[in-house]
C-alpha cells in the first residue's frame, strides 16, 4: 500500500466516481481503476460497490476511509511545509507546443496538468518556423509536443526520443470556395501550378513540402512562406493558395481539408532527447500525455 493509493481511495469516496476522481487528479481511468485493484487485492476486500446511485464504500471501505482521512491531512501538511522549505529549487521546463495541440483540443489538459502541479514553473514556445529537432539538441527546449517533419527518420539509436500521441491522415488544405474542394482526395501532382503556403524557409515545414514538390517533379506557381500558423491558415482560408496539414486543421482554423493519395499519416508526437527523459518530471507528463491519449481513442 502507498500513500498514493490511499489519496486515491479518498478522492472516489468523495466523488461517488472513479472517472470524475481520475479528472481531478489528472490521471486516466483506467489507471486509477488500475491500482484501486491492485489496493483491494491487497487488503482482501472491496472498499466500493456499485449502485444505480454510482460507487458507494461498502462497510469495509468507510472504516479504511475513516482512518485514512487524518493520514491524508498530516501527508498534506507534510508536503506544504517541504514544500516551502525547497521553494527555491522550482523545476524548470521549456516546452514547445505545436499547432496540432491546440487543433486537437489537447492544450486545456496540459495547462490542467500543470495547474495541479506548482512546483513546475511551464514556458511555452508556441511554432514559429522553428525546427524542433534543432532546439531540443541545442537545449533551447525541455520537450515538444509537435510533429517531426515527414522527411526525418530517428532511428532507435539516436540521441532523440520520439512517441505518437494523436495520428491524423495528411490533407491538402485550401479555402472553402476552392474548386478542389469538390474532389474526395488529392495527389501531390494535382498541384501543378498552384500557389502554396508554407513555413520560413528551411524550416521544418517548408522542407517537407519542398521535398514532395520535388519527388513528384511537379512547379508550383509561388510561394508564401510565413513565421506563424494563424498568418498561414488566414492565407488558405481566404484562397491565397494551398497548404498541408492534418484533417483536424479544418474545423479549427475553418479551412477545407481534402485526404492526400497515396494515404499519408503523420502524428502528434512528445520529443526529447533521450537524456532528458530521465528526468521525473518530464517521464510523468509523458506518461500522462499517452494515458490521456489512448483513453480518448478507445473511449
Amino acid at each position: 500500500m502507498t500513500i498514493q493509493q490511499v489519496l486515491y481511495v479518498l478522492e472516489i469516496a468523495s466523488r461517488s466516481s472513479v472517472s470524475q476522481a481520475a479528472q481531478k487528479l489528472y490521471l486516466s481511468q483506467s489507471a486509477l481503476s488500475q491500482q484501486l485493484r491492485r489496493l483491494e487485492e491487497e487488503l482482501g476486500y472491496s472498499l466500493f460497490a456499485r449502485t444505480a446511485n454510482g460507487l458507494q464504500l461498502t462497510p469495509e471501505g468507510q472504516r479504511f476511509c475513516d482512518q485514512a482521512a487524518p493520514v491524508a491531512d498530516r501527508w498534506s501538511e507534510f508536503c506544504k511545509s517541504v514544500q516551502k522549505r525547497h521553494k527555491s529549487e522550482q523545476l524548470r521546463l521549456r516546452l514547445g507546443i505545436g499547432s496540432r495541440v491546440y487543433s486537437n483540443d489537447l492544450f486545456s489538459n496540459v495547462i490542467e496538468y500543470f495547474d495541479a502541479r506548482p512546483e513546475i514553473e511551464v514556458t511555452f514556445f508556441t511554432e514559429a518556423g522553428v525546427d524542433v529537432v534543432e532546439a531540443l539538441r541545442k537545449g533551447e527546449l525541455d520537450l515538444a509536443l509537435d510533429r517531426l517533419p515527414l522527411d526525418d527518420a530517428i532511428p532507435d539509436s539516436g540521441d532523440l526520443y520520439a512517441s505518437p500521441l494523436i495520428r491524423e491522415r495528411q490533407c491538402v488544405l485550401m479555402g472553402a470556395r476552392d474548386p478542389l474542394t469538390k474532389r474526395s482526395a488529392l495527389s501531390i501532382k494535382d498541384l501543378q501550378g498552384c500557389t502554396m503556403i508554407s513555413g520560413l524557409e528551411d524550416s521544418a515545414e517548408d522542407r517537407s513540402m519542398r521535398s514532395a514538390i520535388r519527388k513528384h517533379h511537379i512547379t508550383v506557381n509561388r510561394i508564401y512562406r510565413s513565421d506563424g500558423i494563424e498568418t498561414s491558415m488566414r492565407l488558405v482560408r481566404e484562397g491565397k493558395g494551398l497548404s498541408f496539414g492534418p484533417a483536424s486543421f479544418a474545423d479549427y482554423f475553418r479551412v477545407s481539408a481534402i485526404p492526400l493519395e497515396p494515404e499519408t499519416w503523420v502524428s502528434l508526437q512528445f520529443i526529447c532527447l533521450q537524456s532528458n527523459l530521465k528526468r521525473p518530471e518530464i517521464k510523468r507528463f509523458r506518461d500522462y500525455l499517452i494515458d490521456l491519449c489512448k483513453e480518448r481513442a478507445n473511449p
